[in-house]
């Protein structure tokens, strides 16, 4: 009778905290948008906003202190030495596009000159940023008033060694063009402030990962501590903050996964990568897919601690119940945990006999578990790295020479994914990743399924259509629905920009058909929709010439340029408007702005192929041929797939032009 009573005055207790917190949130006119139904935490709902590690650090100074000097409080920061990881002692060279880089420090300010060796040029950029906390490897990033790229360089602390950041090897050098969006964002770092309707741009970036990414939004927390409302968490769970170690295994590993599965993530439709949160699963907000093959299961990527976890045997029959933080405490570094936590987590559910190792070996490797089970290995998407394989597996020696073969795209973290998301996964692995035609064939195979009446399949079949180069199938859909309905039900500013970039795909599908009067419908509802996408403005503007609104491209192309004074494509974009102005009229000052805006584009990317071109014909125009041959000379020698500068040189050279 008396465990009854205490059991309904807990019961009572819980009740009026939760009711009274409950009220709190209402009487500072919190908007109650629960992104979950699951969680009975009360920081999960939308409107709690995050406060930064610094609101955090009074109370918890202890923790704050040992986990700003870990792997997750040191993942992103400013280009200062004190950050870096990193040693710039070599240079990095492209053989494909002839480009010498070298990164160096001046003074406490990090700088990387580059080389046109066709060009004898030099010119440099400021590094803004460190992405990465030296565990593994130091990556760097430029800020172009807020909008954010990729430096074509990364240290590789484990070999010690400068190369080219993953992707950017083998001849696929993208220099400074790789953006760094909100996807990559929120898992280096701790939630930004990102600029709706952009695709790179932010307002405010934070320095590390911190507390809200595992505890939830703390405003919510502060604010009760604050008002005085305290709970004793020995007796009583705080439901304004989220505990992970209070949760569930499956919740705990879901806040892991939200990072440590790093594959292809397919949103919901309505739904961005902010929207997550500690206390929920990640299939409310996100799946994630992986390629399976066959023959390659010991092949895996940096990212997929968890993936691999789950597929250890220890995980499965210990029904699931293994945890991350079992063995990793998220508050220090790992290279300061005694690997004896580590066999404890194994102890747990074996002995020390259960091992058939000979003795002389487990001695040489102090009885380590993990040395045998868990063992280093190289991941396929980044080079230069090792990690610690979470399959945890007896060893085999035995090496597979099988082929690998493509079985398809799995859900890591839902056992039962939409139609829509399934079709969507094969979508964007063909568009991200590798152009296999296998990967349109399944998509379309699952898009059957889909009701082209809603938005979600809408936007799936004609992300499909786009991608297979099915241009009339999207028309016949714009046909069928009218332009005016099709406006009207993607008209929805998000950050995952799904409206915007349909009506962008549309756009494109009537510009290359050359219907440039009905393409700029679509692209202006694009602009509109993520006014901040420089790409799509860019295409806005080109639009607007073709059907000689010479006056308003020019503001579109300012206005990029107002945005991101480093955007070459604007700069290329009206010089052309420029040139092409002076072949209409003869205006000396239309020829000589053409020039002025080639020469800022040059100035800026030196082998830049669209701004060499436009050179070309602004030397060809002046009747300077010797030179207009030289310097096609060195576009083909740079881009020998390009067909418009060999035929020009063929005619220079058959026609025999020679300088006035």
């Amino acid at each position: 009778m008396k465990k009854l009573f205490h059991y309904i005055l807990l019961l009572f207790v819980f009740f009026v905290i939760f009711f009274y917190l409950k009220k709190i949130i209402l009487k500072d006119n919190v908007n109650i948008t629960t992104n979950s139904s699951s969680s009975p935490h009360l920081n999960i709902y939308a409107d709690i906003n995050h406060l930064g590690i610094n609101a955090c650090k009074d109370c918890h100074f202890d923790i704050y202190e040992t986990f700003i000097g870990n792997g997750m409080g040191r993942s992103f920061n400013y280009a200062k030495k004190e950050y870096s990881s990193s040693i710039f002692d070599s240079i990095l060279y492209d053989k494909k596009l002839d480009i010498s880089y070298y990164p160096h420090w001046n003074n406490d300010s990090l700088f990387v000159n580059k080389y046109y060796h066709k060009f004898d040029l030099i010119d440099s950029n400021y590094i803004d940023y460190i992405i990465g906390s030296g565990h593994h490897t130091n990556s760097h990033i430029i800020n172009q008033n807020g909008y954010l790229y990729q430096a074509p360089f990364t240290f590789y602390t484990q070999d010690s060694i400068l190369d080219f950041p993953p992707g950017f090897e083998s001849g696929n050098n993208s220099r400074f063009e790789r953006e760094i969006g909100l996807e990559c964002m929120t898992c280096h770092n701790a939630y930004p402030d990102f600029v709706l309707g952009s695709t790179n741009k932010f307002n405010k970036i934070p320095k590390g990962i911190d507390c809200e990414r595992c505890h939830g939004p703390g405003e919510l927390h502060v604010n009760s501590i604050e008002s005085g409302n305290l709970v004793d968490t020995s007796i009583y769970f705080d439901y304004t903050i989220v505990n992970p170690a209070s949760l569930s295994i499956e919740l705990q590993n879901e806040i892991c996964s939200r990072c440590h599965i790093q594959g292809n993530s397919v949103l919901q439709y309505d739904k961005s990568f902010y929207d997550f949160r500690p206390g929920m699963y990640l299939n409310e907000v996100m799946d994630i897919y992986f390629p399976r093959y066959e023959n390659a299961e010991d092949e895996f990527i940096m990212a997929s601690h968890v993936d691999r976890l789950k597929q250890s045997e220890c995980f499965i029959k210990s029904d699931n119940k293994i945890s991350c933080i079992d063995c990793h405490n998220p508050h220090k570094s790992v290279h300061q945990a005694d690997p004896a936590i580590y066999n404890s987590t194994c102890f747990s559910c074996h002995n020390n006999n259960d091992c058939n190792e000979n003795f002389e070996n487990k001695e040489k490797l102090n009885n380590n578990c993990v040395s045998c089970h868990m063992r280093e290995s190289s991941t396929i998407d980044i080079p230069h790295v090792t990690i610690t394989d979470h399959k945890i597996s007896i060893p085999n020696e035995k090496t597979n020479h099988m082929e690998k073969k493509f079985k398809g795209l799995e859900c890591v973290n839902n056992d039962n994914p939409s139609v829509y998301s399934i079709a969507n996964a094969y979508l964007q692995e063909y568009d991200r990743f590798s152009q296999n035609p296998a990967y349109l064939d399944s998509a379309f195979n699952y898009l059957r399924f889909i009701d082209m009446s809603t938005k979600e399949g809408l936007y799936s079949s004609i992300y499909y259509f786009f991608l297979s180069k099915e241009f009339n199938k999207i028309s016949e859909i714009i046909s069928d629905k009218g332009k005016d309905k099709i406006l009207e039900i993607f008209n929805v500013k998000q950050y995952n920009n799904f409206d915007a970039w349909t009506c962008y795909r549309i756009g494109q599908v009537f510009y290359n058909q050359k219907k440039y009067k009905t393409s700029i419908l679509f692209f202006d509802q694009a602009t509109k929709l993520s006014p901040y996408n420089l790409k799509f403005l860019d295409k806005y503007g080109n639009n607007l010439i073709l059907i000689d609104q010479f006056d308003d491209a020019k503001l579109i192309f300012q206005s990029i340029i107002n945005e991101n004074n480093q955007y070459v494509s604007a700069y290329n974009n009206l010089s052309r408007l420029y040139f092409k102005q002076y072949l209409l009229s003869g205006y000396e000052g239309d020829k000589n702005l053409s020039n002025y805006y080639c020469d800022i584009a040059l100035n800026i990317d030196p082998i830049n192929k669209k701004g060499l071109l436009n050179k070309i014909d602004l030397i060809i125009i002046e009747k300077k041929y010797s030179e207009a041959k030289l310097l096609l000379s060195k576009i083909i020698d740079i881009y020998p797939d390009e067909k418009d500068a060999k035929l020009l040189l063929n005619k220079l050279n058959e026609e025999n032009y020679k300088n006035i």
